[in-house]
């Protein structure tokens, strides 16, 4: 009776190895599809019931060896909440929220813990039961909010800003893709899409963060692009702005009524109206990089080419790992991984001009300027610069050697794509909004809304005589433009418009007096 007895009391051990990750997406359940949770729970199951048995082997004793691995669960698991809280926290000139303070009092606890429960020579059956009952109760309550979230939600949208749900067919998009004489195909111009997140336009650059951006714009206009000084998103996050861009329209009209939230079918992004028009006209789609997991593989693309690695992609895992322990390891391997993103981004556009013979259409979202900024102004590797962190936008130098290192990669792409003077592709390098501070929605001023709706954009338009230098454009336009000019379509320009979000009074609010008054 006492064996069984002691076998139900280390149950605790394995309460305390689900929680982690469902506590994280039970706080997240609009944003994380359910199959996540089989990776994150499968390998802390499996390094527990390792360990467990590594202790069980060492010390003898099944009771104390699931005591000891549950305190050790409990602190690794805590210690990334704690680091999250107090990071970038400073006390006089010390740092208390880097890892080498932070790392001390956790093991001292783990040393004082587990030499109290090998020596103490007490039964420690009320010390698991006591695990067992609270591991039970928290997780029971987790659990049954999650279930209760998804038969409320069973029927409705997902929360979430990308969503499965509803078809893109429900919507009138008013936007038809076009077809063309595949006879006409090989006498189209190859095409660049090239996003730089978060670029803010040059002459706020110069206004708001005193950075002259004058030698980019002169080497781009001496190329022959179109550097329009007065551009500006059309929304003031990515997803917004690009989903916009791509399908040609404003997404207003998906908001919902109640919350004033859009919600973005996902066919809406993966299977957009310009890519739908390309392909109509015979281009090959090549995708560098999908930018975010939202975006999924789409049967448009012809060719992906830069590939993230999909635990990366995987926000569960990811967040699970930044609440532990190893919070310091992720942060030094998504870095990694982010800057190969990044890289390879740049370092493959310029190659994929003779991989097909029918003309391309190649999307590049590239996640610099925006933070974390991970490079020097030469693109060397850089560490977190204190007290603002590579995550902060308040790193105002962060910002600026971002910038150097995009122009300079973008000039080096640009050379290699003009090297060919009797085939000169369109090329777009555009950002999807602009500097990333936070905007007070109910009083938004012209000085906040420049910095973040500001965006740099360059058109190489050859065999055009259409100047857009002169004139405020948005991207809503931006294909609209380039349609009509190479492709003899008749699309109507729409009124540029820039939109804040309202999530006070729910509600999308028209910027646009506010910026383009003099």
């Amino acid at each position: 009776m006492q064996k069984k007895y002691k076998k139900f009391n280390i149950i605790h051990l394995f309460l305390i190895a689900l929680f982690p990750v469902l506590i994280i997406y039970s706080q997240n359940i609009h944003e994380i599809p359910i199959q996540e949770i089989i990776l994150p729970t499968s390998l802390i199951f499996f390094v527990a019931i390792l360990l467990w048995l590594l202790v069980r082997f060492i010390i003898k004793d099944s009771e104390k060896s699931a005591l000891i691995i549950s305190l050790l669960l409990v602190l690794s698991f805590s210690y990334g909440h704690v680091y999250l809280l107090v990071d970038d926290f400073t006390l006089g000139n010390s740092d208390i929220g880097r890892h080498q303070y932070l790392l001390i009092p956790f093991v001292i606890s783990l040393i004082v813990g587990t030499y109290y429960i090998i020596k103490t020579k007490g039964h420690l059956n009320n010390a698991s039961t006591i695990f067992n009952a609270i591991g039970g109760t928290v997780l029971a309550v987790v659990i049954i909010g999650i279930v209760t979230y998804s038969i409320e939600n069973i029927d409705s949208f997902d929360n979430e800003l990308i969503t499965t749900e509803p078809s893109l067919t429900t919507y009138d998009t008013t936007i038809e893709a076009f077809t063309l004489h595949q006879d006409e195909i090989r006498n189209y111009p190859d095409v660049y899409y090239i996003i730089l997140d978060g670029y803010m336009g040059s002459n706020s650059l110069n206004e708001f963060l005193n950075y002259e951006n004058q030698e980019f714009v002169s080497y781009l206009t001496n190329k022959g692009f179109n550097v329009n000084d007065k551009s500006y998103s059309n929304y003031p996050s990515s997803i917004l702005s690009v989903t916009s861009t791509l399908n040609m329209m404003y997404l207003n009209f998906l908001a919902e009524e109640q919350t004033g939230q859009i919600k973005i079918p996902q066919e809406m992004y993966i299977e957009n109206t310009v890519m739908q028009n390309f392909k109509s006209a015979g281009y090959k789609i090549i995708n560098i990089q999908r930018p975010f997991p939202y975006m999924v593989s789409s049967s448009l693309f012809d060719l992906v080419v830069c590939e993230r690695n999909k635990y990366v992609d995987s926000q569960l895992f990811n967040m699970t790992i930044k609440t532990s322990i190893l919070v310091f390891l992720l942060e030094k391997w998504e870095q990694h991984e982010l800057r190969d993103a990044a890289l390879c981004n740049f370092a493959e556009l310029s190659k994929q001009q003779q991989k097909f013979n029918e003309p391309i259409f190649v999307f590049s979202h590239i996640l610099v300027p925006h933070p974390p900024f991970l490079f020097d102004s030469e693109g060397n590797p850089v560490s977190s610069a204190r007290p603002e962190g590579l995550e902060s936008w308040q790193n105002e130098e962060g910002y600026i050697d971002s910038i150097k290192f995009a122009n300079k990669k973008i000039m080096q792409v640009v050379d290699e794509l003009l090297t060919d003077p009797e085939n000169h592709p369109i090329i777009i390098i555009q950002a999807d909004h602009g500097y990333g501070f936070d905007i007070d929605s109910s009083k938004p001023n012209k000085e906040s809304l420049e910095q973040r709706m500001s965006i740099f954009s360059a058109y190489y338009l050859p065999g055009t005589e259409e100047n857009l230098s002169d004139n405020i454009i948005t991207p809503v336009n931006t294909f609209r433009i380039i349609f009509n000019s190479y492709f003899n379509t008749d699309y109507d320009l729409l009124e540029n418009k820039m939109y804040l979000i309202d999530d006070y009074n729910a509600d999308y609010v028209d910027v646009t007096d506010i910026l383009t008054s003099p």
